[in-house]
C-alpha cells in the first residue's frame, strides 16, 4: 500500500510539474506577445493580461501539490531537530492532517463557487469564469491526494530535505568549519 501511494504521488507530481512548466512557458510567450504588440506594433492585445492572470492561478494551484510532495514548501520547524523520531513522526502526521483538512475545505467551498460562476465570462478574453475558479478545486484535490499519500507512505517528507542537523557550522572566515574562504 505504501509503495502504491508513493507511485501515485510520483506520477501525479511528474504530470503536475509538466503542466506547470507548460503554463509558465505560455505565460512567458503571452507576456512577450503583449510587450511586442503594445510597444512595437502600437496595437495592444487585450486578452493576454487576463489569460496570464488565470494561467498564473492554475500554475500556482497545480504545482502546490508537487511542492508539498517534495517537501519544498515554506515551513517553520522550531522543534523538529530536537524532537525524538517518534514524536517528530506524529508531528508530521498532524501537519499533514491539517493540510488535508485545509485542502478539503478548498475543494468543498471551491466547487460551488466554480459552478456558480459557470455562465459568467471574463470581460475581455470571454473566458468562462469556471476556468479560473476551478483551479482552486483542482489544486486542492491534488494537494489532498498527495497529503493522503504522504500520510500513508512517508509523513516526514513534509518537513523537506533540509533538517536542522543538516546545516554545517561556519568558521570565522565565513566558510565551512575548518575550510578557508580564500
Amino acid at each position: 500500500m505504501q509503495a502504491n501511494a508513493l507511485r501515485l504521488a510520483d506520477w501525479l507530481t511528474r504530470i503536475t510539474e509538466s503542466i506547470g512548466a507548460l503554463l509558465m512557458l505560455g505565460i512567458v510567450v503571452m507576456n512577450v506577445l503583449q510587450v511586442f504588440f503594445r510597444y512595437v506594433l502600437f496595437d495592444p492585445l487585450g486578452w493576454t493580461e487576463e489569460a496570464m492572470r488565470y494561467s498564473v492561478a492554475w500554475m500556482t494551484f497545480i504545482v502546490a501539490g508537487a511542492v508539498l510532495y517534495s517537501g519544498e514548501q515554506l515551513s517553520i520547524d522550531l522543534l523538529g531537530g530536537i524532537l525524538p523520531p517518534r514524536i517528530r513522526r506524529l508531528q508530521s502526521i498532524l501537519v499533514l492532517l491539517l493540510i488535508s483538512l485545509f485542502c478539503f475545505i478548498l475543494v468543498a467551498y471551491g466547487w460551488p463557487q466554480a459552478v456558480r460562476n459557470m455562465k459568467q465570462v471574463s470581460p475581455v478574453a470571454q473566458i468562462p469564469m469556471i476556468v479560473p475558479y476551478f483551479s482552486v478545486v483542482a489544486g486542492g484535490a491534488l494537494m489532498l491526494v498527495k497529503a493522503i499519500c504522504l500520510i500513508i507512505a512517508d509523513p516526514e517528507r513534509v518537513h523537506g530535505n533540509l533538517g536542522a542537523g543538516d546545516l554545517e557550522p561556519t568558521g570565522q572566515e565565513g566558510g565551512p568549519k575548518g575550510g578557508s574562504s580564500a
